[in-house]
């Protein structure tokens, strides 16, 4: 008790007699190392929490919160209550756990329904099961998407029917809750409504709706929304052919006239009718035997002048009948989808700039390039795209000079923003390279003597002086003993300062004049 007390007293003594900078960093060094210690305890106390369920019915989210209470399980709610989350380490070992409790009972079902065995089921509720299954598993995946949050899948199957005619189509509407201010593109939403027409046997797209939680129809499965589909699909058909083009041109004039000297811009006209044709043709100059008949008669006649004698004579004739079929080609074409029906290049060449000698100092004149140049160069720019004069196509080759003011001013600009970049960043750099240097020699000045200090708070132990113990001979002698005195001795330090004083005392007083100045 004695030693804390003298402890404190000492402490108080010395804080008296430190100055105001070297207070204000006795405070900052014990407050800096409380807020670290703090920092550090509530980083290792923290908890990241993960969604459990989402969505749940209030009774349902009470049978769950319920459960964890009793077994001691931490939890948030968010989501108006429907939500719980809980600790990221333990999601899926509570997820297994409620799952052997039958929780959450309603919710969102798959066809993990089948698994329990339930005898003497009807087959209006196996139907129905099936459908709530079906209806869960749609749910499941397209709550995979980023921007969906929610989703509700309703799915209506009829009964089926002894006639085809009485038969009725399944439909579908689905049902999404997006993450704020998210929204579908036309690409999401067709998926989702092929995904499930491909889910639903007998479902047509155009029989399902998507509507979002406000009531909009995101779309409604018409017939016009795929042929709007088409026409964007014409359109990136399009783009990429005349960019296919503008590329393979563009790059051969590069190589030829060098970067930034020329421009090349391609327009198609694409054919995207699928014609399906059948034609029959005729050969009458080579005509074919279809079939032929052919008909002998015989008619046998006698005369009988006499008795005597007795003649016979035979009638034979024949019949042919011939019937001719010409020849037929039949041919059955299907023209093929996106041809090109015409294209149309236009193509701006730069001229060629000399440097002449001014009044001023050196100048570029511009010279425009010869007909024979731009004839070459016309050339090849057919040969790469394809020219063919059959379909009408056309190209328009123009040497004009390309104004480059405005490009010379924004390199210039880039420059002098790049070097007032560059000497600021050096700038910062080197500034935080020097106040570094200063913090460090000041705290390491300030620090020395804090420390130095504080050392002085501790009392010195006072060494025992060493009894010298009596030889035998002084015993036997009983002469006393002489006290041992030690030799008084200087330090080396003051020596040196005592003999620098005496033969250069105006360094001397230099060093005690730069002394009192700071």
């Amino acid at each position: 008790m004695e030693s804390i007390r003298g402890f404190f007293k000492n402490a108080m003594n010395y804080v008296s007699h430190m100055t105001a900078s070297q207070v204000m960093m006795l405070l900052g060094i014990g407050g800096g190392t409380i807020v670290g210690a703090i920092f550090v305890v509530g980083w290792l106390n923290s908890v990241t929490y993960s969604r459990l369920y989402s969505d749940l019915d209030e009774s349902e989210a009470g049978e769950v919160i319920t459960w964890l209470n009793d077994n001691k399980i931490q939890y948030n709610l968010t989501g108006g209550g429907r939500t719980i989350e809980v600790p990221s380490g333990d999601v899926y070992k509570t997820r297994i756990a409620l799952a052997s409790e039958g929780l959450p009972r309603s919710g969102t079902v798959g066809y993990s329904i089948f698994d329990e065995n339930n005898l003497g089921m009807t087959d209006f509720l196996q139907n129905l099961n099936f459908r709530r299954a079906l209806e869960g598993e749609l749910t499941r995946t397209i709550m995979q998407l980023n921007e969906v949050q929610a989703a509700r899948v309703h799915i209506v199957m009829p009964k089926e029917r002894l006639f085809k005619q009485d038969q009725k189509q399944s439909t579908a509407s689905v049902v999404l809750k997006l993450k704020g201010n998210r929204s579908l593109s036309a690409h999401q939403i067709n998926g989702i409504t092929h995904l499930v027409a491909s889910s639903v046997e007998g479902l047509e797209p155009s029989s399902i709706a998507i509507v979002d939680y406000d009531g909009n129809l995101l779309t409604s499965g018409t017939e016009t929304d795929q042929l709007a589909g088409l026409t964007s699909s014409q359109l990136d058909v399009r783009k990429k052919v005349e960019d296919y083009l503008q590329s393979k041109a563009q790059s051969m004039l590069d190589e030829v006239l060098g970067a930034g000297k020329s421009v090349v811009r391609v327009t198609s006209d694409l054919d995207f009718q699928q014609v399906e044709k059948t034609s029959e043709m005729f050969d009458a100059n080579s005509p074919s035997v279809r079939s032929e008949e052919r008909t002998k008669t015989s008619l046998a006649t006698s005369d009988k002048p006499s008795e005597a004698s007795e003649s016979t004579q035979d009638d034979n004739s024949e019949t042919v009948i011939t019937n001719y079929e010409l020849n037929k080609t039949v041919e059955h074409l299907i023209n093929a989808v996106g041809t090109v029906d015409r294209l149309s290049v236009a193509v701006l060449v730069d001229g060629v700039y000399s440097e002449v000698e001014g009044e001023d100092g050196a100048e570029m004149i511009y010279q425009p390039r010869s007909q024979e140049e731009l004839d070459r160069l016309a050339s090849i720019v057919k040969n790469s795209v394809g020219f063919d004069p059959q379909r009408n196509d056309q190209i328009e080759m123009v040497n004009i000079a390309f104004d480059r003011q405005n490009l010379e001013d924004d390199r210039r600009l880039l420059d002098t923003m790049y070097q007032q970049e560059f000497y600021w960043e050096m700038g910062k750099k080197i500034g935080l390279a020097l106040l570094l240097l200063f913090v460090f020699f000041y705290v390491k000045k300030k620090s020395s003597k804090l420390f130095a200090a504080l050392g002085r708070l501790v009392p010195a132990t006072v060494p025992r002086p060493q009894q010298q113990m009596p030889s035998a001979t002084s015993i036997m002698t009983e002469e006393p003993l002489e006290p041992v005195v030690p030799e008084k001795r200087q330090a080396k330090l003051i020596d040196k300062m005592q003999e620098t004083a005496r033969e250069e005392p105006e360094e001397i007083a230099k060093v005690i004049k730069t002394m009192m100045v700071e």
